[in-house]
This record gives C-alpha cells, structure tokens and sequence, in this order.
C-alpha cells in the first residue's frame, strides 16, 4: 500500500516546494508562541542537569562557530548546538505535548531549526515555516506507525519520529531539493533508534537525549549529509527495506500525506501552564480551581483523591522526579499556594518531613471512564475534603493550554518570562519575547540568537 502512495516523494516534495511556505495567519501567530514556550523550556533546562552536562560536553568539543547554545556565551557547530538546546527543551517536562501521538515535537525540531537558521542567516519567517513542517512530519509518521507496538518492543516512536522532523525543518531552510530531501529522509531513519532504556535513568538524563538532543542533532546531521552529496535509499517509507516495516505491525501509511498542507498537526500541540509533566496539568488546574472557588487553605485539607486515565495515573504515581510525582506536588501546592519551576524541580524538598506528611493526604485512582478518552482529552478529576467534613470535586475535561482550548500569546509570554528571567536577566528576557512578536518580520535569526546568549 505504501508503494502505491508515493510517501517519500509526496513527502519530500512538499517539504521543498511553495506551498509549505504559505502558512494561513492564524498558523504563523500559533507556530510564534510555540516557539517561543520551547525557548522557555531550553533556557530553563539550561539550570538543570541534563542542560549543565550537555553545555558542558559541547564546550568540550569546540567546533565551527555557525550556532548559539542558548544561555551561555558558546557558538558551536550547527550540528552541535542542535543537540545541545534540544537536550536542555526537554532536561524536564516543561515543553509542549502533540496530543494524538503523546510525543514532543517543539523540544526536537526547534532546536535543529534554530541551529540552521543561524548558520544560514535565515529570516525569522522561514524560521517559523521549517518549525511548522518539522511538526507535521515528525507527528504525521508517527500516526503512521504502531506506536504501541512499538512501545511492547521497547522503542519510543516519538524519539524515532522527531529524527524526521528535525531533518524536515533543517531541509526546509538549508532550501534543498526534493531529490536531495529524500536522501535527508532516509537518513534519520539511518539514525533512528529510540530505545526506551531511558526509563531506567532516574535523572532525566537519558531521556532528554533520546527525546530531544539526539532526535535535533541527527535531524541536522542528517540534511547536511544530503547536501553534501551522501546518497541513500530514495525510498524510506516504501523501498523493500523500510521504516514503516520496520517499525509496525499495523501501519497506517497514508497518515504522512493526510491532509499535507491544509490541516496543521501545531494545532494538535498542547503548552502546559504549569512547569510539570503533562500528566499533571490537569490535576494542578483542578486542585487551584477548587481552592479558589471554595476558599480554602491547604491546611484545610484532609485529603485528596485524584481520578485519572490509567496511564497518567501510573506516570505520576510518587515517581522519583519531582514534576511528574503527583503527592510531591500536591504537597507543594497545599504548602505554598502555588507550583512554581524552583519548586516543581527540588529534589531536596520532596524529602521533607512537612511535605512527606502532606503527601500522604493525597490518593491517586485509576478512572475507566477517564481511560476510554485518553489522550485525545486529558482529563482529571479532583475530589477535596476538608478536615470540618466538607467535600468538593471538579472534572477538568479543558486543561488551559490544551488544542481544544490553548493559552493566548499574553499567557505564554508571561510563562516564559517566569521561566527564563532567573537565567537572562529581565532585560534579555523581555527583548526576546518582544522579538518573538514580530518574529515573521526580522530580517536575520542571528538577532535573535544573540539574546539569547549571556
């Protein structure tokens, strides 16, 4: 079936022609913000182990000066620094989500698309274009694979997938051919791996690489080998040895030229309020939500049940690292009034004796109901009782910031401002985002590069 199709073709086609560049407004205004959130994420991650070791490593390794590596005073390989910011997009769980496919397109594909921009002196509207195509492609043959056969076998599609949407947006703005876009293809498929061994790092280390760092990386490596003249196979997701084959039992092949151009998978990409997993977005809002309508305290709080899909409720079950350990952060906000990014990463605090005592006040429950819907809704619901007797409870069925109801420009500016002015600085801090408003219009990525250094 997929022979029939023409994928690669179809795929690498789009990729380098006019139609991809013609985003309708209200796209190029949302691909803006998720741009911007993901400079959040970086820019934090650089506080955070995986971001310290990574900066570390590639200052090591010197290189060409052809890309910045955000919140240091390093430019580095194009190749280089793509790994490096993507590896600190995802040193925690504070970058966007694409809900269908549970993967995280912005932490891969913005890094390699930074990276070549400002090697190649990009203007920041075909920044915003090559973050777009990395999206769909990374999302769209990640739909076309059996992502839970996958996961059985102990391979991530989301880090398999982000190879090719890194190599998309990195073909887009280096502006080669179809012809030479099909070797770039085939050649994040030479690089994929995505094994799940990362679940077995307790400090988000591994994870960041195989999510984020090696996907960008890769994605660059991967264009630059075309461009300079490595062949391969014209024919990655339909030659007699491929990737769909290789990675599926029950394929859906069609699913990467599905509405090529016309339906935008950004949309389908949630930015989280809150600096914590996913997972936990909605239990957070539900807790708040009930707190300030019934104006309570935490000390006025017995205990709290929490109902969620079954996978989320293992995901966030007392895990080991603070923005994904539900009783931890409900702890938190029942002590604080607030989960803020100091808080949502202090491994220290989680041991406690005042938040160790808090923390078993907290139930998690496994929700059929909740289950039949995920993840296309990420959904929790809260349950309060107070120690005179009262209770009270929420669904939350439209978590801000989700696709079905996203936060607004003012909203993830102010997220990214909280997240990046400890790093840059107030005055850095607000020009990036001031330059993220009218990014479709600045003449050069490098400018923006440059404020993001210190």
């Amino acid at each position: 079936m997929a022979e029939s199709l023409n994928l690669t073709d179809q795929l690498s086609a789009y990729i380098a022609g006019n139609k991809a560049q013609q985003l309708p407004q209200a796209i190029l205004g949302r691909a803006k913000i998720h741009i911007l959130d993901t400079l959040g994420a970086m820019i934090s991650g650089s506080l955070l182990k995986p971001g310290q070791l990574i900066t570390d490593f590639v200052r090591a390794q010197a290189g060409p000066s052809e890309a910045s590596v955000v919140a240091s005073n390093m430019r580095t390989s194009a190749v280089q620094a793509a790994l490096a910011n993507g590896m600190m997009a995802h040193a925690d769980e504070t970058d966007d989500a694409h809900f269908p496919t549970v993967t995280h397109p912005g932490s891969a594909v913005l890094p390699a698309a930074l990276a070549v921009a400002e090697k190649e002196h990009r203007p920041g509207k075909d920044l915003i274009t090559a973050v777009v195509l990395g999206y769909d492609t990374m999302c769209r043959i990640s739909k076309a694979l059996d992502r839970n056969w996958m996961q059985e076998r102990c391979i991530h599609a989301g880090s398999v997938c982000a190879g090719f949407g890194a190599a998309a947006a990195a073909c887009s703005l280096l502006r080669l051919p179809a012809n030479q876009i099909r070797y770039a293809l085939a050649f994040a498929g030479t690089q994929a791996s995505g094994l799940t061994t990362w679940r077995q790092d307790l400090e988000h280390i591994d994870k960041a690489l195989c999510h984020s760092g090696v996907p960008a990386r890769n994605g660059v490596t991967a264009a630059l080998w075309a461009q300079a003249g490595f062949t391969a196979t014209k024919d990655i997701f339909e030659g007699p040895e491929n990737l769909i084959k290789a990675f599926s039992q029950r394929p859906r092949p069609s699913e990467i030229i599905h509405e090529l151009g016309s339906r935008y998978e950004i949309l389908d990409t949630s930015i989280k309020k809150y600096p914590a997993g996913q997972p936990m977005q909605a239990t957070l809002e539900g807790y708040f939500r009930l707190v300030k309508e019934h104006g309570l305290k935490g000390q006025d709080i017995q205990q709290i049940v929490v109902r969620l899909p079954e996978s989320q409720s293992r995901t966030i079950n007392d895990r080991h690292m603070p923005d994904i350990n539900c009783q931890y952060l409900l702890a938190v906000a029942m002590l604080d009034g607030k989960v803020d990014f100091q808080s949502a990463h202090d491994f220290k605090r989680m041991h406690s004796p005042e938040v160790l005592e808090l923390k078993k006040r907290v139930q998690i429950v496994a929700d059929p109901e909740l289950t039949k819907k995920h993840p296309a809704v990420r959904s929790a619901i809260v349950e309060l009782t107070t120690f005179d007797g009262r209770h009270f409870n929420i669904l939350m069925d439209r978590v801000p910031g989700a696709p079905y109801n996203p936060l607004s420009a003012e909203e993830v500016e102010e997220k990214f401002l909280s997240l990046t002015i400890p790093v840059l600085g107030d005055k850095h801090s607000q020009s990036v985002a001031q330059t993220m408003r009218d990014l479709e219009n600045l003449p050069d990525v490098v400018a923006l590069a440059e404020l993001l250094r210190i």
